[in-house]
């Protein structure tokens, strides 16, 4: 029993609505805050799986084109060392060494190059283009370094065509191992352009696929001037190549956008991708969300305030006028003093106390003498006046708060 009297006590407390009609308002925005921020987990969530996506689809794309041409430049290495082709008619042998050749509509050149730098068999033409490409950074490559294998070189245009392209290469060895010279493929970029294009990543995403010397090969969206920079050093690239694929949230040293990177290595080749998300882009449909939810919550918490305040307020005029009404109550309006109500609740309470404890209490009357010839000689007023000066003495002299 005495936790239910002191459950409706407290709910019949100003301060226990006042706190209720606080806190379940914070209560609102803690789970509001929650949801939130779950949301904004979504959008990130979904932003990655995008990303990883995207980067799958698009790196075997290119892993699979990089293939073909790698076996078309191995095709030519090995038909040079079939004996007697040297000795065939050099259309006959044009035929015979780019039999396997891959033929694309974005495949550049295909060229046969001595080991002087001179073209010597040029897939596209009879006789061959004329050109020299000792000073090319792929023919120098393959010159010093044997086994180098497929080298796939930094961007450039090309001189028989104008087109920027990356070139494919693999060095020719001769019988005795010696440098005899290098077999050249070219990929246009219009290639990886068209390949870019088809993915949207909003205004400001970009796609990225560099050398892994830090060399710039491709970017969506395209800028000329961006083709064949290089960004070695930063701290975007260093992070890229020291790890097979991942993620990473940086800005761009390029246009300080923060963005979203998501990269991987294309299989064994020096070559890196990466898928980058603007984080503004990532969360603005959250952003917006939040925004309309945030304000709803807080205008509904505002408003629950505000009433809880008022009834808070309601509940305290309420006390005061019951506590007033109590007062009136026990209290005679002309002397100010406890009236007969009072008195008999003072007595019976003491008188109970008195026959639980067996300690005796006191009774004093206090008569005026001769009060009704006084008021009925000077008036009701006069009389009135002696009553509360009467009132007023046995007040000052009554100094317990028991009394």
């Amino acid at each position: 029993m005495v936790l239910p009297i002191r459950l409706a006590r407290k709910l019949h407390s100003a301060r226990t609505w006042i706190a209720l009609g606080v806190l379940a308002p914070i209560g609102m925005l803690l789970v509001s805050g929650l949801m939130l921020l779950d949301l904004r987990r979504d959008a990130w969530d979904k932003a990655e799986q995008t990303s990883r996506n995207l980067l799958q689809v698009i790196a075997r794309d290119i892993a699979r084109n990089a293939e073909i041409f790698d076996l078309s430049l191995q095709a030519v290495v090995d038909n040079l060392r079939v004996p007697g082709v040297d000795g065939l008619d050099p259309a006959i042998r044009q035929l015979v060494l780019f039999d396997r050749a891959a033929t694309a509509q974005d495949m550049g050149v295909m060229l046969v190059i001595d080991e002087r730098g001179d073209i010597a068999i040029d897939a596209g033409a009879f006789p061959p283009r004329k050109g020299n490409y000792a000073d090319r950074d792929y023919f120098r490559a393959h010159k010093d370094r044997a086994g180098l294998g497929l080298y796939i070189g930094r961007p450039l245009i090309s001189r028989l065509t104008g087109e920027r392209m990356v070139p494919f290469s693999r060095r020719i060895a001769k019988p005795n191992g010696s440098f005899g010279g290098v077999v050249l493929g070219t990929l246009k970029l219009t290639y990886l352009s068209r390949l870019f294009d088809q993915i949207g990543l909003g205004k400001e995403g970009a796609i990225n696929l560099y050398l892994r010397d830090g060399t710039r090969i491709m970017r969506q969206p395209y800028v000329d001037a961006d083709i064949g920079a290089n960004i070695a050093g930063s701290a975007t690239f260093d992070h890229f190549v020291s790890r097979q694929s991942g993620s990473i949230v940086q800005t761009s040293v390029r246009d300080g956008v923060e963005r979203y990177y998501a990269f991987t290595r294309i299989g064994e080749l020096p070559l890196v991708l990466n898928v980058a998300l603007s984080t503004k882009e990532i969360e603005a449909e959250w952003r917006t969300k939040a925004f309309v939810i945030g304000a709803i919550v807080l205008t509904l918490c505002g408003l629950t305030v505000a009433l809880s305040l008022l009834f808070g307020r309601e509940l305290r005029r309420r006390a005061a006028m019951e506590a007033e009404l109590a007062t009136l109550s026990r209290t005679d309006p002309l002397t100010g003093l406890a009236n007969r109500r009072s008195f008999e609740e003072a007595f019976d309470r003491y008188r109970k106390d008195a026959r639980r404890t067996g300690k005796p209490f006191s009774l004093l009357i206090v008569d005026a003498d001769h009060f009704k010839r006084y008021n009925d000689r000077y008036g009701h007023t006069v009389g009135d006046e002696v009553l509360k000066g009467l009132a007023r003495c046995l007040a000052a002299s009554v100094h317990r708060p028991n009394d």
